[in-house]
């Protein structure tokens, strides 16, 4: 490993050496979106997240049995509760979470079609991650998703002109990456399966509800956070727009997983999942930016 970083640093010293006086710099700065933060589309929309907890059911040829409760309830099981129940249950779903990008960084070619960077990279939810689901009026299922990152990446890689004023290029690197996820708020799916339990006649009803987490999850606020390094990769493409001013457009894929331990601060998220949780964290995913390089 050392030994490959040193070739690496010998390559990369050989070929500045060759970059002359003439090589140019740029400041660079950019907005993109990234989509399905923390690959956790799946889990809001189809999965949900089992409780370490169960509870009694009986199959419909009479034999008992147990099946799993959940801490997490799928956006799509809400609304299958919704269209079931004529609307005595209510959904809002929001599917996955979508966030905004902000980039500042530093950029220089070298040689003949060499450039190097290093670009810091803010990533904030803005839209989706958020579900509710509510019974006669009264909230029983609020969940908040959140997610901020910070990426710091540092790559190498080659620009190839296609005309006079517009470049291709493609490079990779590693990255520094910090942040996490979280999920706040609660999980009353039992007090619904509680009071359908004493209404005659609602036991079908009541048994559509009867996998919430017990005791119930009341403001929960759970955060992960990890940090560490991962490989990158970015292809894009330049475009001169005045003397000194050029704008881009660019794809960035950042790789990262770390499993984080968070604790939960309900009772019902305690003991219905662990004291201490851990959970794989992925901070990377495909950046889809535009922006402007000025040449100083």
């Amino acid at each position: 490993m050392v030994r490959n970083i040193t070739k690496a640093l010998l390559v990369f010293a050989v070929l500045s050496s060759t970059a002359g006086l003439s090589a140019k710099s740029y400041v660079t700065g950019g907005l993109g979106l990234q989509f399905d933060l923390g690959s956790l589309g799946q889990t809001i929309a189809t999965d949900g997240l089992d409780a370490s907890s169960n509870y009694s059911s009986t199959a419909t040829d009479g034999t008992p049995g147990i099946l799993q409760r959940r801490a997490i309830i799928p956006e799509n099981r809400l609304l299958t509760l919704q269209h079931t129940t004529d609307g005595l249950i209510k959904t809002k779903a929001n599917g996955a979470m979508s966030g905004i990008v902000m980039s500042l960084g530093y950029e220089q070619d070298f040689g003949k079609a060499f450039f190097w960077r290093v670009n810091a990279h803010y990533t904030r939810k803005v839209s989706g991650g958020q579900t509710t689901a509510s019974f006669l009026g009264y909230q029983f299922y609020d969940i908040t998703w959140d997610y901020n990152a910070v990426q710091i990446p540092v790559n190498v890689g080659i620009k190839l002109s296609a005309t006079e004023d517009t470049s291709f290029y493609i490079g990779a690197g590693v990255h520094y990456y910090k942040g996490g996820w979280s999920l706040a708020g609660s999980n009353r799916t039992e007090d619904v399966h509680q009071f359908l339990s004493t209404v005659p006649g609602a036991t079908q009803l009541s048994n559509l509800v009867a996998d919430g987490t017990s005791p119930v999850a009341n403001w929960e606020n759970t955060r992960f956070s990890v940090a560490g390094f991962a490989p990158n990769w970015v292809i894009g493409a330049q475009s001169r727009i005045s003397d000194k001013g050029h704008v881009y457009m660019e794809a960035e894929t950042l790789y990262s997983f770390k499993y984080g331990i968070a604790h939960p601060s309900s009772l019902g998220g305690a003991l219905g999942l662990a004291p201490s949780v851990a959970y794989p964290i992925v901070l990377g995913g495909t950046q889809y930016r535009f922006g402007y390089k000025h040449e100083i």
